[in-house]
């Protein structure tokens, strides 16, 4: 229990399974007595408590997965509450984390159960442990500018955007140039990555009456 308050584990995992060696130190302490006591009688007792456990095992291994995947959940951390993931085809922010399963709560107000043990064999993709995110755009401008300008050009329009992260700085590359205009890919960053993409569209559309852009 010291060595996971040092982790800064969970609580309530502390708890548990401070609680679950307790209950295994008795369990033990309580077999050897009766070990003792039984002599003879103690295999064919045994024996009949081997069976009934692996009954109950058997018949509670669902559960069991879960619980113990929801340990590790709680121990490990790979996210938190507040945290946003994607996960089973579904993206939601983390709302509570159980022994048995964990909440989400989509972007259109509706409640995922995800079943812990499904965050053990799914990928999970934690969207806010990074502080940025990128977000790219497809920007074309008139071929006749001269091409080598433009990409500046972009990152000055882009530089007055509060959204935009300076660091890592927005990236301009020139994919073709096609029907007399050249056609640029353009990946900017930012805390909110939708608002970020949104601010960069609307700059970069000040650059000139015939400048064109658009999400990727």
């Amino acid at each position: 229990m010291r060595t996971l308050t040092r982790r800064k584990a969970h609580p309530n995992v502390v708890a548990l399974l401070g609680n679950l060696s307790q209950m295994g130190m008795f369990i033990v302490a309580g077999l050897v007595i009766l070990a003792i006591y039984t002599q003879g009688s103690f295999g064919w007792i045994l024996t009949s408590f081997s069976v009934v456990g692996l009954v109950i095992g058997l018949s509670l291994q669902d559960i069991l997965r879960n619980f113990f995947a929801g340990v590790y959940v709680l121990v490990e951390r790979p996210f938190r509450i507040g945290d946003t993931v994607a996960v089973d085809g579904h993206t939601g922010v983390v709302q509570e984390i159980g022994f048995r399963a964990t909440l989400l709560r989509t972007d259109d107000g509706r409640e995922v159960v995800v079943p812990n043990a499904t965050l053990m064999t799914s990928s999970l993709v934690n969207l806010t442990r990074y502080p940025v995110r990128s977000a790219k755009l497809s920007v074309s401008v008139p071929a006749d500018q001269p091409l080598a300008d433009v990409p500046d050009q972009m990152r000055e329009l882009l530089a007055g955007a509060e959204s935009i992260a300076d660091e890592p700085a927005p990236v301009v590359l020139l994919r073709g140039v096609t029907l007399g205009r050249a056609h640029y890919d353009v990946t900017v960053w930012g805390a909110d990555f939708d608002r970020a993409a949104a601010d960069a569209i609307s700059a970069l559309r000040a650059g000139g009456p015939q400048w064109e852009a658009e999400g990727a």
